[in-house]
C-alpha cells in the first residue's frame, strides 16, 4: 500500500510528536488524570507509530509499555 504523502515531504516536527517518548508521557498524564492503567502500543498504520489505549492489546508483540 502506497503512502498518500511521501515521508520526506512531512514536517520534521511530526517525528517528535509521534515518538514513543511523547506517547509514554501522554499515557502518564492520562493515568494521573483518570486513575486507569494505560498502554502504549505500536500502531499498525504508518502515520500512527504509537497509540495510547486503556485496553491491553490482543497482540503481545505490539505492547510496548504499561503505565499502571
Amino acid at each position: 500500500m502506497a503512502l498518500p504523502v511521501p515521508p520526506a515531504c512531512l514536517s520534521p516536527l511530526r517525528s517528535q510528536l509521534s515518538s514513543f517518548d511523547r506517547a509514554y508521557r501522554i499515557a502518564l498524564n492520562l493515568r494521573r488524570a483518570t486513575g486507569v492503567p494505560h498502554y502504549v502500543v505500536h500502531g499498525i498504520a504508518p502515520f500512527q507509530a504509537y497509540r495510547v489505549t486503556t485496553r491491553p492489546p490482543p497482540w503481545p508483540d505490539r505492547w510496548l509499555a504499561m503505565v499502571a
